[in-house]
């Protein structure tokens, strides 16, 4: 039903670890209680989300490579009874609350935090079952598909738009945590009709590996913004490339079947409304409806002609230039097309004088690439006012644990 890496669990296997939950005194009883878990192995969480949804309790989901001092201040912040930690059997009591949560039981996550501080996110079990059946119809496979997951299961995209829906369809998820490229490329080539669950950094690393005569069936990525460069590349590579857009407070929000563009995020799943720009030239936050809750996602946008939400940027992340607005994305795709140039990241930097300006650091894998070479280029394709003022070449882009490119985190290290 669910393999690991090259381990496969059955249903006994299952059924065994669920039996084992129930001898343990502290998980014997769960309804209305909030127990926190941060494993390596994803057996445990997914079998824990699946017992806990049984037995109508809670979990707050933590990383698995979370230091144990981090999770436990976390999960008390989180107000919950116990910390589950490396394994199922190595409980830490916590005070947790005296009284029953106000919310309904379901699964607690902290948000990225990329844009400030993190905030604890409560999702009912019934809105994620919601989210469930609204996602597998947009998904419309049409055939059997073998999910294979590279994302993490403690996070929504990998837990529940990777492993729970795939269950709900009765398919066997395939989930890898080894984090060797060429394992990763191994099993995938050897699973027919794959729908491979990634984020774009590590589509890169797998596309790094990719032969001139491999050919991969289906990618879906979410979870970061996908280069313009990586598009094109993993277009040539597979016979679909899918895209997932979503946020903490509501799981996934829309769908790509196909991508018309690096850019394309479909459309929106059947529970939810949403609002953008009405086109390039006027694009405007994402604005998202989810029953009497509206959830402004800080994400700038905008529809295309042919009904598809298009992303443009993070609201914080647009650098104003004398008055003029500069979208890092459209910056980097310009420059990610120039050949040599494997990354680049275009965040805002600040003058004393002049205020706000453009600034590029680039990966490159060709010594040809050079500043004055990157500056040029831009010239040609790009007005004055969106060509970086300051260009770094450099060996690797700092990113936080996430894997995300977080173009606060570089503005904030200029700034100290």
């Amino acid at each position: 039903m669910i393999t690991v890496n090259t381990t496969r669990y059955d249903k006994m296997d299952l059924e065994a670890l669920e039996q084992t939950y129930q001898s343990l005194d502290y998980l014997a009883q769960v309804e209305n209680k909030t127990y926190a878990i941060c494993f390596h192995d994803p057996i445990y969480t997914i079998s824990l989300v699946q017992y806990f949804r049984k037995n109508a309790g809670s979990l707050l989901l933590i990383h698995g490579e979370t230091p144990l001092e981090t999770a436990v201040t976390l999960a008390v912040d989180a107000e919950c009874e116990a910390l589950l930690f490396g394994d199922p059997k190595h409980c830490i009591p916590l005070l947790g609350s005296l009284e029953e949560p106000e919310w309904e039981p379901g699964i607690c996550q902290y948000s990225s935090g990329t844009t400030g501080a993190a905030k604890l996110i409560h999702r009912s079990w019934s809105e994620i079952q919601t989210e469930l059946d609204a996602y597998n119809e947009a998904l419309d496979c049409g055939e059997t598909l073998n999910p294979i997951i590279l994302a993490p299961v403690s996070h929504s995209y990998g837990l529940l738009s990777g492993v729970l829906s795939a269950l709900e369809r009765e398919c066997e998820p395939v989930i890898i945590r080894n984090t060797n490229p060429k394992f990763a490329m191994g099993i995938i080539q050897a699973t027919p009709r794959h729908l491979v669950y990634g984020i774009p950094l590590l589509f890169q690393a797998i596309s790094g590996f990719a032969q001139r005569s491999s050919r991969f069936y289906r990618f879906i990525s979410s979870g970061a913004p996908m280069p313009d460069s990586l598009y094109r590349k993993l277009s040539g590579l597979t016979d679909r490339m899918l895209q997932q857009y979503g946020c903490s407070e509501v799981g996934c929000i829309s769908l790509s079947n196909q991508m018309e563009a690096y850019s394309d995020l479909g459309r929106p799943l059947k529970h939810v409304k949403l609002r953008a720009g009405s086109d390039a030239a006027s694009v405007s936050e994402i604005i998202v409806s989810l029953g009497d809750r509206t959830i402004q996602t800080q994400d700038l946008g905008f529809i295309s002609g042919t009904g598809n939400l298009r992303f443009v940027t993070r609201l914080d992340d647009v650098i104003n230039v004398a008055g003029l607005k500069v979208y890092p994305l459209e910056v980097e795709q310009r420059i990610g097309r120039l050949e040599g140039v494997q990354e680049v990241v275009v965040y805002r930097g600040r003058h004393p004088v002049m205020g706000e300006m453009v600034k590029a650091k680039i990966v490159a894998d060709h010594p040809s690439i050079t500043e004055a070479l990157v500056r040029e280029w831009c010239v040609q394709g790009l007005p004055p006012y969106k060509i970086p003022q300051q260009i770094e070449l450099t060996a690797q882009i700092k990113k936080p644990a996430s894997g995300k490119i977080s173009r606060r985190l570089l503005e904030m290290e200029e700034q100290t």
